[in-house]
């Protein structure tokens, strides 16, 4: 009878064990396998991303591509570790570790509104008032019939009564249209402008980048250009007894099109049969911009480091904050107004599901001080114009 009992027993205790899944290890259910690929490949795809600023991508482009997703895959990274936490297995600590490494980086992307939390400013005399704005050459499609875009930006930079402005992909006919331009913006009396493309001279007759100072423009010049274009100009602007360089930039553009953006770029290209050649195209149009616009990067960052004079960097870098292009302009001691004062999620290109922040503000660090920075969500253009009011640190 004993025999029996202890062997009735032994088979319970059999039954009652942990049931091994799939691959033999207890409690892993096909979901758990998935996830654990998923949370691989969230880990590798993070640890590329956050090199993204730091790897040229004339040498690796790939970096490049991770960077622009970075707050996706620090998000991808979230989810991993709390499923894993949820399921009480060790695994959350990788992305844990990839998150805290990464958390830093991520306050370039959102600023905590009790992190920047506005107090009551105080606005002294000189102060300036910067405005960057690229304006689409003024012809939104989404400009109520009869309106013009030429009246109403000027009517909203006048608004912001601001002391510089920046404006790229600025469309001016001739010097006539310039000028009227200019009128246009209250207590603004010095101008500049330069048509992007370079073989164009003389007047300005097309689209270029556009300065307007409420201080004298003492001396001039332009920079970044390749063969064929201009990417940023510059100007010393006498305030007071000091003198502060202005740089303006439209770097090289993604060059991806309003086709490719409505057909490859969207959930469609998924049942397409030209989607690996559609991607593939766009990859490789995409490749070739980010190694121009590291070029460009160069000679912005050495511009700013040759300058005798604080500096004002502002523009649309068609690149985001975790990029090589990015990282090169800033790295002389630049501060990024939004980082400063900005609040909450940002972006400023009103395109592709609104994720990207490519247009910025950025000041010498030590002389100037960011106090507000904003974007405005005004219908006249796919970028949002950004303001920002930078105090002088005595």
């Amino acid at each position: 009878m004993k025999e029996g009992y202890y062997r009735s027993e032994t088979s319970r205790a059999g039954r009652n064990k942990p049931s091994k899944g799939r691959g033999g290890s207890p409690g892993w259910s096909i979901a758990d396998l998935v996830m654990l690929l998923v949370t691989v490949v969230a880990v590798g795809a993070l640890l590329v991303a956050l090199l993204a600023g730091v790897v040229d991508p004339r040498g690796g482009v790939l970096f490049a591509f991770a960077g622009l997703f970075y707050p996706l895959i620090w998000v991808a990274n979230l989810f991993c570790a709390f499923w894993w936490a949820a399921r009480w297995k060790r695994h959350f600590f990788v992305p844990l570790v990839m998150l805290l490494i990464g958390a830093g980086s991520m306050g370039l992307f959102y600023r905590s509104d009790l992190s920047t939390k506005p107090d009551d400013v105080v606005k002294e005399k000189n102060d300036l008032v910067v405005v960057s704005y690229n304006v689409m050459n003024f012809s939104n499609e989404d400009a109520p019939e009869g309106v013009d875009n030429f009246d109403r930006v000027a009517e909203w930079i006048t608004a912001q009564s601001p002391h510089l402005v920046m404006l790229q992909e600025a469309h001016f006919s001739n010097e006539k249209s310039f000028d009227e331009f200019k009128s246009k913006l209250k207590r603004l009396p010095y101008g500049y402008f330069v048509n992007a493309e370079v073989k164009k001279t003389g007047e300005p007759t097309g689209s270029g980048y556009a300065m307007f100072s409420a201080y004298p423009i003492v001396k001039k010049g332009v920079t970044a250009a390749d063969s064929t274009m201009y990417h940023s100009l510059w100007a010393d602007v006498r305030i007071g007894r000091d003198t502060v360089r202005v740089v303006n930039n439209h770097l090289q553009s993604t060059g991806i099109t309003e086709l490719e953006r409505t057909t490859t770029l969207t959930a469609d290209i998924v049942g397409d049969s030209l989607a690996h050649e559609k991607l593939w195209a766009v990859g490789a149009k995409m490749k070739e911009n980010f190694q121009k616009r590291a070029e460009q990067a160069d000679k912005v960052a050495a511009l700013v480091e040759s300058s005798p004079h604080p500096v004002i960097v502002v523009g649309d870098f068609n690149d985001t904050p975790k990029s090589y292009t990015y990282r090169t302009v800033r790295r002389s001691g630049l501060i990024d107004a939004f980082v400063e004062k900005g609040r909450g999620v940002e972006h400023t290109f009103k395109g592709l599901f609104n994720l990207f922040r490519i247009d910025y503000v950025m000041a010498s660090e030590g002389h100037f001080e960011v106090k507000e920075y904003a974007s405005h969500d005004e219908p006249m253009s796919d970028h949002k114009p950004l303001t920002a009011r930078l105090g002088v640190v005595e």
